[in-house]
């Protein structure tokens, strides 16, 4: 059993590496344990779970270091503060990183508040990162002595931008050294080329190994197709897009950072691998590509998953094979069960250990195409229905889209069924259906409608109830009846109700007091909204529609009730445990 890193004395003030104080062996099992309960929070979901894949080395393999500086500190910030812990000796960073930051701790102190150290093939390459504008004197000559000491081959400078709260924001300005370097993962591998700032995988070994896995992942699940037309988004500098070319596949690259896939470009043309490299982002390019069919498509997103219109849009292409590599469970498991409902199961998942002692992990995850299952049914009779509605999907009938009305008529008599309820596609929860004609007639023709219930989360704190007053024309009227069920940090999680209520009505009685609903696109909070999305995986308006009474005649009523869809509930889980952190600070 491999020992803890106990032993090393910062190990309960680090942030870097939480696991630190328990055996390698049992972190690894916990974080096998945090991909079950993230895929698990979704019962739809029953892919082939594999065993962790255990990293080697465990020690020294980091290939990438974001630092922090505060006078002759360099390190991480202290859990729970914003001292800067010096980490000099950090037992995970690999020698020429350690070589590296040891140099630039020798020169402190420097006017940086941290410091980017990123390994190639060639050397280190560092970027001082600043907040004065004035300061580049002086780093520059702290570049060269970097350089002449061999402990950098090429240091850059970044600025950041005025409120911006990311260590590394400001373009990177080579000062001192070759703006690029080469950089292969293995001794077989084709290199590409690693740019200041640039993304790369922290472990070159498990790195290697998805590599290798997609690859041979294509040909299982292509076995006759020799050259694979394969679309691999978010390609950062196309380590992997060289790689698979390098085995036959025909390989599209796309990725924003222009940058970063013309350097794939140029890797592929001096190593004579076909590629093609597309600048842009990748949703645009999936609506406004030339039409062209792709056997697989190969997706490596940020923590924050993929957006709702990606997804539809990858659903729609029809590939063969969707493999989708993540760094967050909760957006892979989220993901995955609106890509279900678009066509796309979740086979398999492998979690890995990309980062030893910390609590991240990869997983390497495989879907193929499977028509859409029929949605759960919570209350039905001969002439009504409702179902539950997942987030991201259209209730009416579209040509050649996927919409809940299409997965209700698959259900046994309801072929003709037709939608009461006009939620839209970010609304989850009851949804009413009349089940032929005749019987939606006969709901128009009842005096009283519907009752629902709405879960809604809005900015701000708010009174423990209330009522919203609307404001029109005619005169004032009462709006949205709301009861706070509880705080979530600074926000406040409602039950709202009122009568036949909808979503629109909704939002908009919340926007005009200044407390929107978190995640509405168009009457909500940007600022407040991108938050939640990078932070908690909010990627939708928070609107559940817990329970509904349907009247259709004076004595006839159903009730249907729906617990909290699991993507909202992870929402306020992230939130809370937030909450208690910060308590405890």
């Amino acid at each position: 059993m491999t020992a803890p890193l106990l032993a090393c004395p910062k190990q309960t003030r680090c942030p870097g590496c939480p696991l630190g104080a328990e055996s390698y062996e049992t972190g690894l099992a916990r974080k096998g344990r945090s991909l079950q309960a993230a895929l698990s929070a979704y019962p739809s979901l029953q892919p082939e779970l594999s065993e962790p894949r255990p990293a080697s080395p465990t020690l020294h393999y980091r290939l990438r270091a974001k630092l922090v500086s505060h006078g002759r500190a360099l390190g991480l910030f202290e859990r729970g503060s914003h001292h800067v812990l010096d980490v000099a000796g950090c037992r995970v960073l690999s020698p020429s990183l350690t070589r590296a930051s040891e140099a630039l701790r020798r020169l402190l102190p420097l006017p940086i508040h941290g410091a980017d150290l990123r390994e190639t093939s060639e050397g280190v390459l560092v970027t001082l990162l600043t907040e004065q504008s004035a300061s580049h004197p002086e780093l520059e000559h702290a570049a060269r002595q970097l350089v002449d000491e061999g402990a950098a081959v090429s240091v850059a400078i970044a600025r950041r931008r005025d409120g911006d709260v990311r260590l590394l924001s400001g373009e990177p300005e080579v000062v001192v050294g070759t703006t690029t370097a080469r950089h292969a993962l293995a001794p077989n591998a084709p290199y590409a080329y690693a740019a200041h700032g640039g993304f790369v995988q922290a472990h070159a070994e498990q790195a290697s190994y998805v590599y290798a896995e997609l690859g041979r992942g294509l040909v299982e699940k292509l076995p006759h197709l020799a050259q694979p037309a394969v679309l691999e988004l978010f390609a950062g500098n196309g380590s992997l897009a060289l790689a698979l070319s390098r085995t036959g596949a025909r390989v599209t690259a796309v990725e924003a950072y222009a940058p970063a896939i013309q350097l794939a470009e140029r890797a592929a043309r001096e190593q004579s691998l076909s590629l093609r490299a597309v600048a842009g982002d990748a949703t645009r390019f999936m609506h406004t590509g030339s039409g062209e069919r792709f056997d697989a498509v190969i997706v490596n997103p940020p923590r924050r998953g993929l957006d709702a219109d990606l997804r539809r849009a990858i659903a729609g292409a029809e590939p063969r094979v969707l493999a989708y590599v993540s760094c967050n469970p909760h957006t892979l498991a989220r993901d995955a069960w609106h890509l279900q409902r678009l066509g796309l199961n979740l086979e398999r998942t492998e979690p890995l250990d990309m980062i030893p002692w910390s609590d991240a992990v990869e997983v390497l995850a495989w879907f193929a195409p499977h028509p859409p299952a029929a949605p759960r049914v919570l209350r039905e009779d001969d002439d009504f229905l409702a179902v539950e509605k997942g987030p991201h999907e259209a209730v009416q009938a579209a040509a050649n889209a996927p919409s809940l009305t299409a997965r209700v008529r698959r259900l046994p008599g309801c072929a003709e069924a037709l939608a009461i309820d006009a939620w839209g596609d970010g609304v989850s929860g009851v949804c009413w259906f009349a089940k032929h004609p005749p019987a939606l007639d006969r709901w128009r023709q009842a005096s009283a409608r519907e009752e629902r219930s709405l879960l809604v989360l809005a900015r701000g704190n708010l009174r423990k109830q209330g009522t919203i007053t609307r404001r029109g024309p005619a005169g004032n009227e009462p709006g949205s009846r709301y009861k706070k069920q509880r705080d979530l940090g600074r926000h406040s999680l409602l039950v709202v109700t009122n009568g036949d209520l909808g979503e629109a009505p909704t939002l908009r009685d919340f926007a005009s007091i200044s407390h929107p609903v978190l995640g509405a696109p168009h009457d909500g909070d940007h600022a407040s909204n991108q938050f939640l999305e990078h932070r908690h995986g909010l990627d939708r308006s928070f609107v559940h529609c817990l329970s509904s009474r349907l009247r259709v005649g004076p004595e006839q009523e159903l009730h249907a009730e729906s617990e909290l869809s699991p993507d909202l509930a992870r929402v306020v889980a992230s939130l809370g445990s937030d909450q208690t952190a910060r308590q405890g600070d």
